[in-house]
């Protein structure tokens, strides 16, 4: 059962807004981290997977592997489910969305209490305290300030030892 990184593009591997040629560029700093993790898989849950909407999820990954190293592509391994159609078909907004995309995932793709973290920069997507999302600021991006975090998080998931407090 490896752990899962649900992995958001806009604010997190780059700054939001941002010009087109800065895209992904934070990415190479996620990336030599996540190296010294190599069991971690990721799975896409920026509104950058909803480009193939309709088609298969195989088809998105393709495509979104192309943006990652080709070491690191291959562990990106799936999408979230989209849950915004459902407020196209006259529903209201589901709180939370992010999160229980992340969690729908989840329950199709691993067993229960699979160990994952959500790196995004919209904690208004999660539940308040959600102890599996590690809030970057969208206006920068992943920086290096943000290692040290991403690491503990990362070791957490890897060794299997539960929060003990806060992680800092």
């Amino acid at each position: 059962m490896n752990p899962v990184l649900f992995l958001d593009f806009d604010g997190v591997l780059h700054a939001e807004p941002s010009l087109p040629k800065e895209a992904f560029s934070q990415l190479p700093l996620v990336e030599a981290i996540l190296r010294e993790y190599p069991s971690v898989e990721i799975v896409i849950s920026s509104t950058w997977r909803l480009d193939w909407m309709g088609s298969a999820d195989a088809v998105a990954v393709t495509h979104l592997r192309r943006h990652f190293s080709p070491d690191i592509a291959p562990r990106v391994v799936g999408v979230t489910p989209f849950f915004g159609r459902l407020q196209e078909n006259g529903l209201d907004a589901l709180p939370y969305t992010r999160e229980l995309e992340c969690c729908a995932w989840l329950k199709s793709n691993r067993p229960a209490h699979a160990p994952w973290l959500a790196l995004d920069d919209r904690d208004e997507w999660f539940l308040p305290g959600c102890p599996n999302l590690m809030k970057v600021d969208g206006g920068d991006g992943f920086m290096p300030s943000d290692e040290d975090l991403f690491r503990q998080h990362l070791t957490r998931m890897t060794t299997g030892r539960p929060n003990i407090g806060k992680i800092e």
